[in-house]
């Protein structure tokens, strides 16, 4: 029986190293997130907020987190390991014209977009994952 132990022993640290160094040389990725504040969002604060819980339950990610509508767009924060919303008034139409106009949004392994079906067209924002709020 002893002998079993110290082999249990020693494949316990063995794979319990291996865990280690491969959870800390894992590359951390960045995911660049795009909320619709116009006013087609009007009353999806809470599900603005939990969908941006789901979002930040991502492993080893680092988030930058901006906002816009037609008349402007604004980074909420560059990366960091949480996203953090604030409540913004939602007025005007939508455009995405400028999305990619951020460092952000270049530099991101993923980009993701908050927004409804009743808003703008999505069809020119290529290589982004599009989530619906309805």
């Amino acid at each position: 029986m002893k002998p079993f132990a110290i082999w249990l022993a020693i494949v316990a640290v063995v794979f319990g190293g291996y865990a280690l160094v491969s959870t800390a040389l894992q590359e951390t990725s960045r995911v660049f997130v795009f909320v619709d504040v116009s006013f087609a969002m009007d009353g999806k604060d809470d599900e603005i907020r939990a969908e941006l819980d789901d979002i930040d339950d991502r492993d080893d990610a680092e988030f930058a987190l901006a906002f816009g509508r037609r008349s402007d767009s604004e980074l909420v924060h560059s990366w960091q390991p949480e996203l953090t919303w604030t409540t913004q008034p939602l007025f005007a139409p939508c455009a995405f014209d400028g999305i990619d106009a951020f460092a952000e949004a270049t530099d991101a392994d993923d980009r993701i977009l908050l927004t409804t079906s009743g808003s703008c067209d999505t069809a020119a924002l290529v290589d982004w994952e599009i989530v619906l709020l309805d």
